[in-house]
């Protein structure tokens, strides 16, 4: 009987250790957008959720959101913005498979970003995140002044959120 009670505690003891262990994690996981902003890449990525949020938030100021996405996928289907007065902008980005860039339009990304965003937060997506991640950093290789927002999974993940978008909208 004694050896039960004893294993008993036993048990108890690690349950506890283990739960508090792996609540330790889990608040560590909890990090801001700005702390998983690593050295290496100079941008921070941040999910659907999160960009929502800041997008939602009238009081830390405003952020431009940008899709990145080619003339056909914006013209298909974009994301809605919480604010009624708020709008997208669209930039025409085209991967490149010959040539010195990974986009064929790389010099105007970086004229248009850097004289017209410069010192500002920028939100941008794609359609998966790819070519978002390489937009915010040939900015931040470049000197963008501001803050760069990349949205994990793009528009795809957004939707997998439930968060809305509209099909073949106005521009």
């Amino acid at each position: 009987m004694k050896k039960i009670v004893i294993l008993s505690v036993l048990g108890m003891m690690l349950l506890v250790s283990y739960a508090s262990a792996f609540q330790d994690t889990t608040d560590n996981t909890k990090n801001t957008a700005e702390e998983r902003m690593t050295s290496m890449s100079g941008y921070i990525d941040i999910t659907p959720n999160e960009a929502w949020e800041m997008m939602s938030a009238v009081g830390d100021g405003k952020q431009i959101v940008i899709d990145v996405r080619r003339l056909d996928e914006y013209l298909n289907e974009r994301i809605i913005l919480p604010n009624d007065d708020d709008w997208i902008r669209w930039f025409p980005y085209e991967l490149q498979s010959d040539g010195p860039g990974p986009i064929v339009n790389e010099g105007i990304l970086l004229k248009l970003f850097i004289d017209h965003y410069a010192d500002q937060e920028i939100i941008i997506y794609c359609r998966t995140g790819r070519r978002t991640a390489i937009s915010a950093q040939i900015l931040v290789d470049n000197g963008f002044t501001g803050t760069v927002y990349n949205v994990l999974g793009g528009i795809t993940e957004w939707k997998a959120k439930g968060l809305p978008t509209t099909l073949n909208p106005e521009i």
